[in-house]
This record gives structure tokens, sequence and C-alpha cells, in this order.
């Protein structure tokens, strides 16, 4: 237990170092977002690329993992879909309001995954990082725009709206990119391959502080009921769900733990940014992150605990 606690606290020492950076202004506002778009664009790519290429993706159980995923994160979301006017009276909430607690409940932070399970297993656990991201992201994305925009008060967005937000993702193009080269056996010439280690290698780090960043949204948290269910539908049900899912698709060992991972961490910043550019409770999934970070701090040990236990 301690050893877990111990491989997190650097994982969870950037992101308060992020956070207490972002509060104190002691970087300017731009600047942030300059580092948000490098991380974006070019670092989290690179190690994504980076690895994909390296890595003997054909010892690794993609499909396995990448159906675990796919199919736990549908059970939490159309449970959630179909319970939405229960939930809604039961809780005493609006469409928008319902809107954040379910991205809270099915989104999830790669920033944060991805160190962990560096730490775990080295390129093999960065490797089933990107095949869940290249799995979850655009059904993710495509399920939080249109549930944010059937349920909130801002526009819709267009089919070819939706599909140029989900599908201008870089890191389901880096994934896909590194899948094909690898798999297609072509050799990289070393001094590209060695200047995308060398960007990757600053991925980590970068992503980390922007977690923390990005927590600071200078809303005003209020803990309601929904932000607490929304944590424990996150950080508890969805490993649950994964874990059933699991024994169904045999999924086993360094992929079953990764799996567990991935469905541990928190809910990604970025439906923070969803809900305000479309018209949902921005100020609701602002607390519910925040809350899940820190609850995840003791969570993900246990999580990984457990999984290694299980494995």
């Amino acid at each position: 237990m301690m050893a877990s606690f111990e491989s997190l606290l650097p994982v969870f020492l950037l992101i308060a170092l992020g956070f207490g950076l972002r509060a104190r202004n002691v970087i300017p506002e731009d600047m942030w977002r300059g580092i948000e778009k490098l991380g974006y664009w070019v670092f989290f790519p690179a190690i994504l690329l980076d690895t994909m290429i390296r890595s003997e993706i054909a010892k690794l159980p993609l499909t396995a993992v990448a159906f675990t995923m796919i199919a736990a994160f549908l059970t939490m979301a159309l449970g959630l879909i179909a319970a939405r006017r229960q939930i809604m009276s039961m809780l005493s909430i609006e469409g928008p309001a319902f809107s954040s607690l379910f991205q809270g409940a099915v989104r999830w932070n790669g920033f944060i995954a991805l160190p962990i399970l560096a730490k775990l297993y080295g390129d093999d656990g960065v490797a089933l990082v990107a095949v869940i991201i290249g799995a979850l992201v655009p059904l993710a994305n495509i399920m939080a725009v249109a549930v944010v925009a059937q349920n909130a008060g801002g526009r819709r967005l267009t089919p070819r709206e939706t599909i140029y937000v989900v599908f201008r993702n870089p890191f389901i193009w880096a994934t896909a990119l590194g899948l094909a080269i690898n798999f297609a056996g072509i050799s990289i010439y070393t001094p590209v391959m060695t200047g995308l280690g060398m960007l990757g290698g600053a991925a980590i780090g970068s992503g980390l502080l922007m977690v923390g960043a990005g927590l600071y949204t200078g809303e005003r948290f209020n803990l309601t009921p929904p932000v607490w269910i929304g944590t424990v539908l996150k950080l508890i049900g969805t490993p649950l769900l994964v874990f059933a899912w699991s024994l169904v698709t045999g999924v086993s060992g360094s992929a079953f733990v990764a799996c567990m991972v991935c469905a541990a961490v928190p809910t990604a910043m970025s439906a923070y940014v969803l809900a305000r550019q479309l018209g949902g409770d921005a100020p609701l999934v602002a607390a519910t992150v925040s809350m899940q970070t820190m609850v995840s701090f003791f969570s993900i040990p246990l999580i990984i605990m457990l999984a290694q236990a299980l494995q």
C-alpha cells in the first residue's frame, strides 16, 4: 500500500504545483494557454507516437482491452441516460446539472493515467493507455457533446461540428499512426525517433502541471449531492464495471491493471470547457473534478492494490 502511495506521490505533487502556480498567478494566463496547446498538440501526441512505434504491440491484448473499456463506458453512460428523469427528480436538478453529472461520471483523464502506468509497466503501460485513448476518446467525446447539447441551455452543434470536435483530437491520430507504423514494420530514421522521444519526455511533467492549473477555475466550489454522486460513480462505479466486463473478456495481468487505473482516474478538466461552451453547469463540473482529484489520491492506490491482487 505504501509503495502505491509513493509511486503516485510525484504525480499529485506536480498537480498540486500546477494548481498553486495558477492560483497565485505566478505564470500569466496567456502562458498557461500556450503550455496547454503545446502539450495537447505536440508533447502528448509525441509520447504516444514514440511509444506505439517502439512497443511490442503484438503481445498486448489490444482487442480485449478496447472492448472492456468501451463496454464499461457504455454501461455507465447508457445507464445514466436511461435513469435521467429519475436522477433529475431525486436530486432536484435541471438538464444542465444532469449533463455535468454525466460528464463527471463517464469521462477520464489520460494525463493522470499515463504517468501512473508508465511507472508501473514502462512502455507497455504507455502503449495500453494509448490503445484505451484510441478506443474511448471518439466515443466519449461524441456522447459527452450529445448529452450536454441535449440537456444544456446553449446551442446545439451541427453533425459536422460534432465530427470536427471529436476527430480533431491529435491523440487519436498519433495512436493510429503509431499502430500503423508498428504493424507495417516500417523503420523510422533514428534521429527522428530521438526527437520524438525528447518531445515526449516533456509530456508527463507539463501534462500534470496543466491538470493542476486546470483545477483553478475561479469558481466557488459547492459540494452538492451531484458532486458526491459523480465522484462515487467515477472513482468506484467505473472500476467495478471494468472488473465485471474483464471477467467476460478475459483481460488479465498488466492489461487488467491498466484498464482499472484508467477507470479509476478522475474526470478530465476538458469537461469544464465543454460545459461552459455549450451551456452546461460549469461550476458543478469544476467542483466534481476537483473533488475527484483529491479523493483519487487515496482511491487509486487502493484500486491498484486490488487490481494487482486480482490480476
